[in-house]
């Protein structure tokens, strides 16, 4: 747009150009005092020099003027420009732009893509879904049926050049099959990733399962059983990582399986799938069982666990009343004085029991563990008051005769749930209640009102374990009199298992893999493997967090708070309402934001010009 000013005189009118001219002032006087005399000037040559004629006066102006001035001619210099004032503009629009884009930067920088195969003449490629799947689990996770919505209020269609249009729902879960017959593939990439990338994080892998609910009845793998939360329907995932978190195989099993049927499935990912030699795998107490051990040790596998509390004094042969003295108060100067154990940290102290077979045992002790799980028993105690005080409620209302056995066996299963059995009694009193019929008459009824006393020999006995753990590995080569595996550097793969237990925290809470809304088989197991790769990069950007340290976002080391703080960085669409023009782009990023994308290696996002280019051409 060429801004004009059209000046008349009395003697003849002129089109002056308004971007051929500068703003110009002169020094004047007027009564003793100094001022500045602005025009408006056209800058020309002569004689070499150059020079500038007055063409408007505008005479004296306010620094305020001066600069409205100088804004406008240097407006009206650049193409396209116009005159609007703030009244005019207004965002009518937003895509979401920078914690999309964190994470499909972050599926680049895996080159996920090069896994999907056979999607040439699909409009929109295998590849193409099993990342907006992915992006959409780690950013806001929906269900199926909602992601082309979400889809389109993002900036994804720009990012990847997808007709929005195209990802419908049919065609999402048409594809899911597909993705699912890659997993393999993609276990065998990853895990080769981490070979190359993080080289030493495989000489320890740690394993778990759980168990995530299920909405429906149709899916053969769903089983209706008790699991962590509750008796619901449920599916079992089987999940390894490395020692960095990062997973690189996983199954989905059907509901009910035990974590101790488990093991022929792990023998076979890492002796027959991955070759892995020199490994040491790391798994959680429920899987212990002489079968399971006795296996591992025929294969030659290396192994790192823990036996349950029930087992610790027959393997140990020690009393643990004679600890029955440690106090939550004191336990720190207690710890100090443990006969035998030697200090790994303030809050680990161990003791080297026996070698037994190809077995070795190491007793642990955490003082800080003694001191959450005495505190949690008091806590139980408490609640159990509240429960306890439910009940009586219920009794107080009932309607028709209670009986003894039946009101008391309430009573007792709140308490062995509580886990409080051993060391309270519990105690019904014989109540009458008084019930008005129809007929207004009122007639009397037996019901019971209970109560519980806490013995505290029995508690202190329950108690006489509280803070100890009883390590069981297969390391027992020794040079000397010197194991070679030390017990410090036994205890530490067993102390890291939290990466795994965090691994299924962060599955089943922020990307959400419960309730699983599909059934077929193929479905439900290509819903597993989106949660699983959204949480590889979940977990990718965690740890580059931890790795570059930040100032105004030092608060800030895990993706949750990450894709949060970023979020508020997105492409909005302004409307100028006095010349209805409209246009693309990003809003200001932040210093958080800015430090946020340093810390991860992202700072590349924020040069997103032909992007922008691309969304503002297609508004003209």
């Amino acid at each position: 747009m060429v801004f004009l000013i059209k000046i008349i005189t009395s003697n003849n009118s002129g089109i002056i150009i308004l971007s051929e001219l500068h703003l110009h002032w002169g020094g004047n006087s007027y009564k003793g005092r100094q001022y500045r005399s602005y025009c408006l000037a056209k800058p020309y040559r002569k004689n070499g020099k150059n020079r500038k004629q007055p063409v408007i006066k505008l005479g004296k102006l306010s620094d305020e003027e001066a600069d409205r001035w100088k804004m406008l001619l240097e407006a009206v210099k650049k193409p396209g420009a116009f005159v609007t004032t703030m009244d005019n503009l207004v965002t009518t629009k937003h895509y979401a732009y920078l914690d999309v884009a964190a994470v499909n930067a972050v599926w680049d920088d895996w080159n996920l893509d090069k896994l999907f195969t056979g999607s040439d003449k699909r409009e929109v490629s295998i590849a193409t879904v099993a990342r907006i799947l992915t992006i959409n689990r780690c950013i806001l996770p929906l269900a199926k049926s909602r992601i082309s919505g979400w889809f389109q209020k993002t900036s994804l269609p720009r990012l990847l050049d997808s007709n929005p249009s195209q990802l419908y729902p049919t065609r999402i879960f048409r594809e899911l099959p597909v993705i699912e017959s890659h997993k393999n593939r993609i276990c065998d990439y990853l895990f080769q990733q981490l070979r190359r990338s993080f080289p030493g994080s495989l000489k320890s892998v740690f394993y778990d399962l759980s168990s995530t609910t299920f909405s429906g009845s149709k899916c053969v793998l769903m089983k209706y059983g008790h699991c962590k939360e509750g008796f619901k329907n449920h599916i079992v995932l089987a999940l390894v990582v490395n020692s960095e978190g990062l997973p690189f195989y996983w199954e989905v099993l059907p509901g009910g399986t035990a974590d101790s049927k488990t093991i022929n499935w792990l023998l076979g990912c890492l002796k027959e799938k991955f070759q892995i030699n020199g490994v040491t795998v790391v798994f959680d107490r429920g899987m212990v069982s002489d079968d399971n051990l006795n296996r591992l040790e025929q294969e030659e596998i290396k192994y790192i666990s823990a036996m349950d509390k029930n087992q610790i004094e027959s393997i140990t042969e020690i009393d643990f009343k004679k600890f029955s003295y440690f106090s939550s108060d004191k336990i720190r100067e207690q710890t100090e004085k443990l006969a035998g154990f030697a200090k790994v940290n303030q809050d680990t102290y161990y003791r080297e029991i026996k070698v037994d077979d190809k077995r070795r045992y190491i007793l642990c002790f955490n003082p800080q563990l003694f001191k959450d799980q005495r505190k949690a028993r008091e806590q139980a105690v408490k609640d159990f008051n509240s429960t306890v005080e439910i009940l009586n409620e219920e009794l107080q209302k009932a309607k028709n005769t209670r009986q003894f056995q039946a009101s008391y066996d309430k009573f007792k299963k709140a308490a062995v749930k509580a886990k409080l059995s051993g060391f309270i009694t519990i105690e019904l009193k014989e109540i009458s209640i008084k019930i008005e019929q129809k007929d207004g008459s009122k007639r009397n009824i037996r019901s019971y009102r209970g109560s519980f006393t806490v013995n505290k020999t029995d508690r202190q006995e329950a108690a006489r374990m509280d803070g100890f753990w009883l390590l069981v590995t297969n390391h027992t080569e020794k040079a000397g009199e010197k194991f070679l595996l030390s017990s410090r550097e036994a205890l530490k793969p067993y102390r890291d298992k939290i990466v795994i237990e965090a691994a299924f925290r962060d599955i089943k809470s922020f990307v959400e893999v419960n309730p699983v809304y599909v059934w077929t088989e193929a479905h439900v197991k290509a819903h597993y493997t989106v949660c699983v790769l959204a949480y590889l990069i979940d977990r990718s950007l965690t740890l580059r967090l931890h790795k570059n340290k930040g100032k105004v976002t030092e608060d800030i080391v895990a993706h949750e708070k990450f894709y949060e703080e970023l979020a508020g960085c997105s492409i909005d669409c302004i409307l100028v309402k006095n010349t209805q023009q409209s246009g693309y782009g990003l809003t200001q990023p932040t210093p958080k934001q800015k430090e946020l994308l340093r810390r991860t290696e992202l700072e590349k996002l924020l040069k997103c010009e032909k992007i922008l280019r691309n969304m503002n051409n297609s508004c003209k």
